[in-house]
């Protein structure tokens, strides 16, 4: 039986996801096992996520995935190398032997190729010059690859497949990668051609959902997703109205959360934070005192040296504390969100696995620093795991119960059909 892994935020689950499962399935064997890393309550772009963790679980065991685990908050919503990075190894952890992504570009080669590149000194050199000119790093990165001829290749899954490549050869890893082609939509497209009339990006769901003005939204998006992801989209619609809940409304409340966290803490202590520099904390802190709304302060802290995306990261790393001390990059735990009957013997197996693995690796402690276990209950973690990222992790049940109303669940969801 082939043990296949996904990355994905499910933000919300569409037919793109459900294309990628069924190719899964017709690649590799109908029997074919498949564990996912989801991002939870907060995701890589640095804010809330639409569909909650909870949800994304539901979603994705409906579609026939046997377990899924949570890509822990401290990783999830850092760059895009910090969690592909922490992701593929969270899949390794698992004893996955393939990870599937959805990349631009086909050909495992060229994707090599251009690690090769990257692996230069002399590429780190040009791409210094273009960042001190004051190009953010994507762009500087595209220039640089525009000297080999590979220009095109900084798109939005290309990125996220070079460094979960990355990370497999950095590490040593014996997962492989797996690219089944993205044909069909952009990652952050905002417009849709007609001829598309089953796939969309998740971005552009999204964006119809959040932006409704007439309660349609949820029709609008029907023939995107699954029945059941619409099923669960439209409860979802029906209680964040009831409760006064929209994108809109915890961007601001967040904000405000920050500005009093910001203007009251001392610059010695928020300087400890994740990510923040001196040269951003003079223009935050500047900024967010001439503002008082979220809109009006990424307005004013716009900046060619450093991206929005950056910023609303660095929000949350000091919404939930997420400190430079605390960002170690060792695997302490894997929480498990879901499972279904498949799922819960392989996590019986998994102990087996752990203890051959151990026996086996000589610098097994030393590879995997801290890390404890696979743990089916939150309390479990607390119980066993002594580490300041479990601090966080609380940091933002209490942030979504604040916002929401909505406490953490405790244990995974379990599908026994």
């Amino acid at each position: 039986m082939q043990r296949i892994g996904i990355v994905a935020e499910y933000n919300p689950f569409h037919n793109g996801h459900l294309y990628q499962i069924g190719e899964i399935r017709k690649r590799f064997g109908s029997e074919t096992f498949i564990g996912v890393v989801t991002s939870g309550n907060f995701v890589q772009r640095g804010e809330f996520s639409y569909m909650d963790k909870w949800e994304k679980t539901k979603a994705a065991l409906d579609s026939g995935v046997d377990l899924v685990v949570e890509m822990p908050l401290y990783y999830s919503i850092q760059n895009a190398e910090i969690f592909a990075r922490m992701s593929t190894r969270i899949l390794e952890k698992l004893g996955m032997d393939f990870q599937v992504f959805g990349a631009e570009e086909e050909n495992r080669e060229v994707l090599e190729e251009v690690l090769k590149i990257q692996s230069h000194r002399e590429y780190g050199q040009r791409l210094m010059e273009y960042m001190k000119k004051g190009n953010s790093y994507s762009t500087s990165q595209r220039e640089v690859l525009s000297l080999y001829g590979l220009k095109d290749i900084v798109r939005s899954n290309n990125i996220l497949a070079l460094e979960y490549m990355r990370t497999m050869k950095n590490y040593k890893l014996k997962i492989k990668p797996y690219i089944i082609k993205r044909e069909v939509s952009e990652y952050n497209e905002k417009k849709i051609e007609k001829q598309r009339k089953k796939i969309a990006s998740a971005t552009f769901i999204r964006n119809i959902l959040e932006n409704d003005n007439g309660g349609d939204a949820v029709k609008a998006i029907k023939d995107f997703v699954p029945k059941f992801s619409y099923n669960i989209l439209e409860e979802k619609v029906k209680i964040d109205s009831e409760r006064g809940i929209s994108s809109k409304k915890l961007k601001e409340e967040s904000f405000r959360f920050f500005k009093y966290k910001l203007l009251m803490e001392t610059k010695k202590e928020i300087i400890k934070i994740y990510d923040l520099t001196e040269e951003i904390y003079a223009r935050i802190y500047r900024e967010t005192k001439k503002s008082d709304t979220y809109e009006m302060f990424f307005q004013r802290v716009k900046s060619r040296n450093f991206s929005n995306k950056r910023i609303e990261r660095i929000i949350f790393n000091i919404l939930l504390d997420i400190t430079k001390e605390s960002m170690d990059f060792e695997l302490d735990y894997i929480r498990v969100l879901g499972f279904n009957g498949r799922g819960r013997e392989y996590l019986r197996k998994l102990k087996l696995m752990a203890k051959a693995e151990a026996s086996q690796m000589t610098n097994y402690r030393n590879f995997w620093g801290k890390y404890k276990g696979v743990f089916v209950n939150w309390k479990d973690i607390e119980k066993n795991v002594d580490s300041e990222k479990v601090k966080i992790e609380k940091n933002g049940f209490l942030i979504k119960e604040l916002f929401t109303g909505e406490k953490e669940r405790l244990n995974p969801l379990i599908y026994d059909k």
